[in-house]
């Protein structure tokens, strides 16, 4: 029973994302255990919370929570069982050094949560996989927004927004809206995801051995740092043959290009993808 009753706690923060105006559609209130659902407000709580975390659990931010030092998310949920953290807003400016966010387990649900203001990136995908992130805000962090990387596979990044990300110590030159880059595993998905004024590129696939999906998203207005590279989205770099794929994209008044292949000699696909008044030009180094 208790088992049923996490599933359908965790159907209902998932379908809270479409609700209608129907009463009947409505999701249910569903009666648990404890340790299936935790609404945290402090670092502390949040940190016993995430610490314990196994599949089914809910935790849910209410408010905002100052985090002192990187949150890690280390334990994995299973492929029936995810865990489910949602909620709020985590400010990073209290952390001295290092990223926000770090995941390094599998089958997490992080869902309607802005990161920001972390001295490095805000939230980081570094092993582990199939993890969904959805409707995330990463936002003001001193690199890149989201990162996924060194081995991190079947992640999938739907309807997030990364802005305002600027590495100060670099002139701008290392804090992309979304980068997956240098060493990430396989099946990586972007969907329907906004990445505006990062003040390097919108999107980085820079020396990405495996294949990224790019699908209905949207890069504006990034490289306005004195030192970025200001693409809309950069697919791959010299050296490699990978082919990506950006479908149904825009890219749009960024400082360079809107689709730069940056010397990946691997098939890239742009199938309706478009954009206008880029820097450099629309398409650039696309094979």
């Amino acid at each position: 029973m208790k088992q049923v009753a996490r599933l359908l706690l965790a159907a209902t923060v998932l379908a809270g994302c479409s609700k209608t105006d129907d009463p009947a559609a409505q999701p249910t209130a569903v009666a648990t255990t404890a340790d299936a659902s935790t609404t945290v407000t402090t670092e502390a709580a949040l940190r016993t919370a995430i610490s314990n975390a196994k599949g089914g659990d809910v935790i849910t931010v209410s408010g905002t929570i100052r985090l002192t030092s990187t949150l890690q998310c280390l334990n994995s949920g299973t492929s029936s069982a995810k865990i489910n953290f949602t909620g709020g807003t985590l400010d990073c400016s209290g952390i001295s050094s290092g990223w926000g966010v770090k995941v390094n387990g599998s089958y997490w649900n992080i869902t309607n949560m802005t990161i920001k203001n972390a001295p490095d990136c805000g939230l980081v995908f570094q092993s582990g996989g199939y993890n969904y992130v959805y409707k995330v805000i990463t936002t003001a962090n001193k690199d890149s927004g989201l990162q996924v990387y060194n081995g991190a596979h079947d992640n999938n990044i739907s309807y997030c927004t990364s802005t305002e990300n600027y590495d100060v110590a670099n002139g701008g030159e290392n804090a992309d809206g979304f980068a997956c880059k240098l060493s990430a595993g396989r099946n990586n998905k972007f969907d329907h995801c906004t990445a505006n004024h990062n003040s390097d590129d919108g999107w980085d696939l820079y020396g990405q051995p495996y294949s990224v999906s790019i699908t209905n998203c949207t890069a504006t207005n990034n490289g306005y740092g004195g030192s970025g590279d200001g693409n809309g989205f950069k697919l791959g770099s010299a050296g490699q043959t990978v082919a990506h794929t950006a479908t149904g994209c825009t890219a749009s008044y960024n400082k360079a290009s809107g689709y730069d292949g940056n010397g990946n000699t691997g098939h890239i696909t742009t199938t309706g993808s478009g954009g206008t008044g880029n820097g450099k030009t629309l398409f650039y180094r696309i094979y």
